[in-house]
């Protein structure tokens, strides 16, 4: 995953990865979860009783255990949802061009698509947390979106392209400032 410079419109692209491995695993997880959970709501014959404070009767105990079960199933076919929704992007890439970024769009269940931002519009770059940045934060008017640590390519770290970004937006009001 290489980063590249287009030179006609002087975009920088830098190519993310999707995050499939672990939208799978959590569905997998979550899938077997419904099952156990399933399967223990149609063969109990017991109570339950949780840490001595909510004690519930065989009936109880079987709803108990169905709530999870369909709580899990629903975590399951959310995060394979989500994994689709993902795969729908054509290009999954942070671009920083000349007067906006474009990066996927942080709420894939609204459809799968890439937001773009004009740099006028950015108000803040920021990495969470600050002393061990996990999530890279692009603060524009009224939201903010956010690139996980692990999206970015092996050999490029977050500190990094915030300060491309950081160059970009002012790089841009410089140029506003000339211009008028």
């Amino acid at each position: 995953m290489k980063v590249s410079e287009h030179a006609a419109d002087d975009a920088l692209e830098i190519p993310l990865r999707r995050p499939y491995l672990e939208l799978l695993l959590s569905a997998l997880f979550f899938g077997v979860c419904a099952a156990v959970l399933a399967h223990r709501a149609q063969t109990n014959d017991r109570g339950l009783i949780l840490n001595g404070i909510l004690h519930f009767e065989a009936g109880g105990a079987d709803v108990f255990y169905a709530v999870l079960a369909t709580l899990s199933g629903a975590f399951c076919a959310l995060g394979v949802l989500v994994a689709a929704r993902f795969a729908a992007l054509k290009e999954f890439r942070i671009v920083l061009g000349p007067r906006s970024i474009t990066l996927p769009s942080m709420r894939p269940l609204r459809g799968a698509r890439e937001v773009t931002v004009p740099l006028d519009r950015v108000e803040s770059v920021e990495l969470q947390p600050p002393a061990k940045p996990i999530t890279l934060v692009i603060r524009e008017d009224d939201r903010s979106h956010n690139i996980p640590q692990r999206w970015l390519p092996k050999g490029r770290s977050a500190e990094e392209v915030a300060g491309a970004i950081i160059a970009r937006v002012r790089g841009s009001q410089a140029g506003q400032r000339a211009r008028g």
